[in-house]
């Protein structure tokens, strides 16, 4: 399972290249900093940004477009971005990275007590439960 799932359909037009990409998330909780970065080819600007949900930056030394939605929650679910490019082999478009975090974890386990070893008696203790990406590809 997949918490967010990521979709791009760049279409060549000429010297330009559009790129459709959408985003969906199938769970029922809330992720927070989502950030997409899309390669791009070789360029001396920032692309055109047409339309997107959230905010975007070109970042010129990565190479690359960062999609960012601070949160996706019951209000958006799915969302979209458009943005045109010089043309180029649609492939220059990948891999695309996606990173994210939640204060709910796929099983949302919940630790109940903490009993000492050598007496069986109750400890204190404290939890925090969350989840965040290690390593995310769309290829």
């Amino acid at each position: 399972l997949v918490p967010l799932s990521i979709s791009c359909w760049p279409s060549a037009s000429g010297a330009q290249c559009y790129v459709n990409m959408e985003y969906e998330s199938a769970v029922d909780y809330d992720l927070e900093r989502v950030v997409v970065a899309i390669p791009l080819p070789h360029m001396n600007h920032a692309p055109q940004v047409n339309q997107i949900d959230g905010d975007w930056r070109y970042d010129s030394r990565r190479g690359a477009l960062l999609w960012s939605i601070e949160l996706i929650d019951n209000t958006n679910r799915s969302g979209s971005m458009e943005f045109v490019v010089p043309a180029c082999d649609p492939d220059a478009l990948y891999p695309i990275e996606v990173s994210f975090s939640s204060s709910k974890t796929f099983c949302d386990v919940v630790i109940e007590g903490v009993s000492s070893t050598q007496t069986g008696a109750p400890v204190k203790y404290g939890q925090k439960r969350g989840m965040s990406t290690a390593a995310y590809h769309v290829v």
